[in-house]
C-alpha cells in the first residue's frame, strides 16, 4: 500500500523503488533486511545487563555522561574550525575479555519495525561472549515531533532527496551545509512542489536537534558502552555521524564502529577517511567480522579482520568481508529492545510494531540476470537460504515471543522451495500470520494459493512495467501480461501487490509508454502502483558498473549530496549511493512518461473513491460467466457470456495465444477472432500481437479446470 502521511497507522514500508541494503556491520545482510539451529532451542533474547565489575575507564565514561552536552558542543565547534578528533583510546573493557556494545538506532529509521541487522548483531555479539543492547532513538524523535510528520520523512519520499540527511547535517557541519531556503528551493520543490507541512516539520525537527542529540548521548553513556555501533542506511548517515562526533568529544569516549549499507565498498573507505571520529568501519556482511572485531578489542587477538577498516590504516585493510554461507547457523534476531521502547513511548497504543525476519540473502535471479537498475546486493549477490525447517522455527518463534502476526520478510527474493515446504507447514500448523515477501512476478496460480494459505497477504513482485521491450531492457525475465495475470490472481486470493512503474531506461521506445497509458484505464480494478517515476541510478547496479556500455553518460553524485556534505566532488563520488546521469542519446524521459503518470494518479484516486474501488468481477456457472464492471471505462455494468465467448474467457485466465485458443476451443479461427474482438471492444481483455489475457478477477472459477495447452510455455517468458 502506498505510504500515507495521513494514516493513523504506520505506513507499510514495503512499497518503494528500492529497499535499503543492510549489507554490513550493525546490519547484517541484504536489503533493508536481514537470522540458529532449526531443531535446537531458541537462543535467549533477554537484554544483557551491564557488566558487574567496573574499571577506571568505565567509571570515567559514567562520569562523563553527565557532561555530554557541553563536551559535544565544544567538539562540534572545534571541528568546524578544522580541529582533529581526540586520539582513539585503547580499550579497557569493563570486564576482562568482554565488551559491552550499544547500538543506537537513529532517525530516520522506520519506527514501524525493529532494525533487522541490529537485532541480529546483538545476538551474534552475545554468542561470541560479549554483551549488547539497542537503543531505539528514532522512536524518541517520533514521539517528540509526532508519528505522522516523522513517518512522512522516513518512508514517503524518494531516498535520493536525502531529506533526513539534510535535517541532521546542520548539527554536523554547521555552515558547511546548504541553507533551508536553498535546499527546499533547489532540491525539494522541483520534486515535491509546495509541501508546507513537510517543510515546517523539517524546520521544527532541526530546532529540536541540539537538545535531542544531547539527551541521546547521555542515555548512550549511561549504559556504559565499551563500543558504540552505528548502522547507517538511507537517511541515517548524518544522524550517526552527529552522535559519533559528540561521543568522541567526551574525555574518555567509547570505541565508535560504523557499518550498514552506506559503508559497503568504497563508500566505507571514503567515510572513514572523511570523518576522523569513526574508529572502525565494517564493510560488507558483518556477521563474522563484527564479533571478531569485538574479540580483538577485548585483547583476544591482534590479527586484521577482513572487511574491517581502521582509522588511519584504512588503505591496508582488505575491503571484502567473509560472508555467511551456512544460513541456519545464524542466531535468531533480538528485538526485545524495540518493543520495550515502543511500549514506554508516547506513541504506545497508536500503532502495533510489526516484525521482520530473514530467510535468505542474495538473489537467485540476479546471480543469473542482474536487473539493470538494481543495486541492492552489492558484493553479496550469491543466493543463500535457510532450510524450510529453520525458517518455520524462526518465524513461529518470533511471532509467539512478540505476540505479533504482521511479519515482513527482508529477503530480496522468495526461495521457491518454500512454496511447497514452508507455506504448507505454516498453514497446517494453524498460524494466522500476515506475511510479506518480495517475489518474481511469474508465479503460477497454484503457487500463489499455497503462499496465501501459509499467511502471505502482501507481495512486492517488482512489476515495474507492462511493456515487454522495456522489461527486457531491465532484464526482468517476465512479460507485461504475466505481471497483469499475477495482479488478477492476487486480487482473487486477497494478496496485496505493492509495485512501481519505472521509466527512463536507455534504449526504450517512447511509444511503449503511450501504449501503457492506453492500457491502464482497463486495470483500475487491480492494485495501483505506489509510484511512477524515472529510473534512479544506484551504486552496485549494472547501470553504475557498466554505465558507458548501457548508454549512461556523465554519471555524478545525486545533486542533493552537494547540499548536505561539505566535501569535494571526488569524495562525494566515492561516498554516494545515488547518482544523477544523462542519456547518451540526449533523451528526456519526462517528456513521454507524463501520460502514464496521469493515468497512475487517476488509478490511485479511483481506488480511494468514497463509493468504493472499481471492480471487474467474473462469476462462472454451468451455462457461462457473468461479469460485473464498475470501472470508469466500462461499456455497461453487466455482461453475460455464454458458449464460445465464455469458453474463451476461461481459457484466457492465463496468457493465451491465438493458436492455443483455436486448439483448445475447437472452433474456427474466424469465430474465435470475432469473439475476441467483441471482448476487446467491451474492454474485458487485453491483446498484444497474438496474445490475449482476461482482465476480470475470477471470483467464482469455471466448474472444470482449464487446459493449459493454450498458453505460453514457461521457457518462452522467463
Amino acid at each position: 500500500m502506498p505510504a500515507s502521511s495521513a494514516s493513523a497507522s504506520v505506513p507499510a514500508p514495503w512499497c518503494s523503488n528500492a529497499s535499503s541494503t543492510l549489507a554490513s556491520s550493525v546490519s547484517a545482510s541484504g536489503p533493508a533486511r536481514s537470522c540458529s539451529n532449526a531443531s535446537g532451542p531458541a537462543p535467549s533474547s533477554s537484554n544483557a545487563s551491564a557488566p558487574a565489575s567496573t574499571n577506571a575507564a568505565a567509571a570515567a565514561r559514567r562520569a562523563a555522561a553527565g557532561s555530554a552536552a557541553a563536551g559535544s558542543a565544544t567538539w562540534a565547534a572545534d571541528n568546524r574550525r578544522g580541529g582533529r578528533a581526540p586520539p582513539r583510546p585503547l580499550v579497557a573493557s569493563a570486564e576482562a575479555g568482554r565488551m559491552h556494545v550499544v547500538f543506537p538506532v537513529v532517525p530516520f529509521a522506520d519506527i514501524g519495525r525493529p532494525a533487522m541487522g541490529v537485532g541480529l548483531l546483538i545476538a551474534e555479539a552475545r554468542a561470541a561472549g560479549h554483551s549488547a543492547e539497542a537503543v531505539y532513538l528514532n522512536i524518541d524523535l517520533a514521539g517528540l515531533v509526532g508519528m505522522v510528520p516523522y513517518q512522512r520523512i522516513a518512508t514517503s519520499f524518494p531516498p535520493n532527496l536525502l531529506i533526513g540527511e539534510w535535517i541532521f547535517a546542520g548539527e554536523l557541519f554547521g555552515d558547511g551545509t546548504a541553507s533551508p531556503q536553498d535546499f527546499i528551493a533547489d532540491i525539494l520543490m522541483p520534486f515535491l512542489g509546495e509541501d508546507a507541512d513537510l517543510y515546517a516539520s523539517m524546520m521544527r525537527i532541526r530546532q529540536l536537534l541540539p537538545a535531542y542529540l544531547d539527551r541521546c548521548i547521555a542515555e548512550i553513556m549511561a549504559r556504559r558502552p565499551d563500543v558504540v555501533g552505528f548502522s547507517t542506511v538511507f537517511h541515517q548517515t548524518c544522524a550517526c555521524l552527529a552522535l559519533a562526533q559528540r561521543l568522541k568529544a567526551l574525555p574518555d569516549p567509547p570505541v565508535v564502529v560504523f557499518g550498514g549499507a552506506n559503508c559497503e565498498g568504497e563508500m566505507g573507505w571514503q567515510m572513514i577517511r572523511s570523518f576522523p571520529w569513526i574508529d572502525y568501519l565494517c564493510s560488507g556482511e558483518a556477521d563474522i567480522s563484527f564479533p571478531r572485531l569485538l574479540d580483538r578489542l577485548a585483547a583476544r587477538g591482534n590479527d586484521p579482520v577482513p572487511g574491517v577498516l581502521e582509522q588511519g590504516a584504512a588503505e591496508k585493510a582488505p575491503l571484502r568481508s567473509v560472508g555467511v554461507t551456512a544460513m541456519d547457523a545464524l542466531p535468531y534476531p533480538d528485538f526485545d529492545d524495540y518493543f520495550a521502547r515502543l511500549a514506554s513511548s508516547p506513541l504506545a497504543g497508536q500503532f502495533d510494531g510489526h516484525l521482520v525476519f530473514e530467510t535468505s540473502r542474495g538473489c537467485w535471479w540476479g546471480a543469473k540476470h542482474h536487473c539493470t537498475f538494481c543495486g541492492l546486493n552489492g558484493d553479496t549477490m550469491a543466493f543463500r537460504s535457510k532450510t524450510p525447517d529453520r525458517a518455520f522455527a524462526e518465524i513461529t518463534w518470533l511471532a509467539e515471543r512478540h505476540k505479533a502476526a504482521r511479519i515482513g520478510c527482508v529477503d530480496n527474493i522468495l526461495d521457491m522451495k518454500y512454496v511447497t515446504t514452508l507455506f504448507p507447514r505454516l498453514a497446517q500448523a494453524g498460524y494466522h500470520l500476515d506475511l510479506f515477501y518480495e517475489v518474481k512476478s511469474n508465479l503460477r496460480l497454484d503457487q500463489l494459493r499455497l503462499m496465501r494459505a501459509g499467511g502471505v497477504t502482501q507481495i512486492q513482485p517488482g512489476i515495474e512495467s507492462f511493456s515487454d521491450p522495456v522489461l527486457k531492457l531491465m532484464q526482468k525475465g517476465c512479460t507485461g501480461f504475466q505481471n497483469i495475470q499475477l495482479m488478477r490472481w492476487c486480487s482473487e486470493l486477497g494478496i496485496e501487490v505493492s509495485w512501481n512503474v519505472l521509466a527512463g531506461f536507455p534504449g526504450e521506445e517512447p511509444q511503449e509508454y503511450a501504449a501503457m497509458a492506453r492500457l491502464m484505464p482497463r486495470l483500475t480494478h487491480l492494485d495501483p502502483p505506489c509510484s511512477c517515476g524515472i529510473l534512479r541510478l544506484d551504486r552496485f547496479s549494472p547501470f553504475h558498473s557498466r554505465a558507458e556500455e548501457l548508454g549512461i553518460r556523465r554519471m555524478r553524485p545525486a545533486r542533493a549530496y552537494f547540499y548536505v556534505y561539505p566535501l569535494g566532488r571526488r569524495e562525494l563520488q566515492r561516498l554516494a549511493y545515488f547518482f544523477d546521469f544523462d542519456h547518451a542519446d540526449g533523451r528526456d524521459p519526462d517528456s513521454y512518461i507524463r501520460p502514464v503518470q496521469a493515468e497512475v494518479l487517476r488509478w490511485q484516486a479511483a481506488r480511494m473513491a468514497a463509493a468504493g474501488p472499481p471492480a471487474l468481477d467474473a462469476e462462472f456457472d454451468a451455462g457461462g460467466v457473468t461479469i460485473r464492471d464498475s470501472r470508469a471505462v466500462a461499456t455497461r455494468p453487466l455482461h453475460r457470456l455464454e458458449g464460445l465467448a465464455a469458453r474463451l474467457y476461461a481459457l484466457c485466465d492465463s496468457t493465451a495465444t491465438l493458436a492455443g485458443l483455436a486448439s483448445s476451443a475447437d472452433a474456427a479461427p474466424s469465430r474465435i477472432e470475432a469473439a475476441l474482438d467483441q471482448l476487446d471492444r467491451d474492454r474485458l481483455i487485453a491483446r498484444q500481437g497474438d496474445r490475449v489475457l482476461a482482465l476480470a478477477v475470477f471470483r467464482i472459477r469455471p466448474p472444470t479446470p482449464q487446459e493449459q495447452s493454450h498458453g505460453l510455455p514457461q521457457a518462452a517468458v522467463a
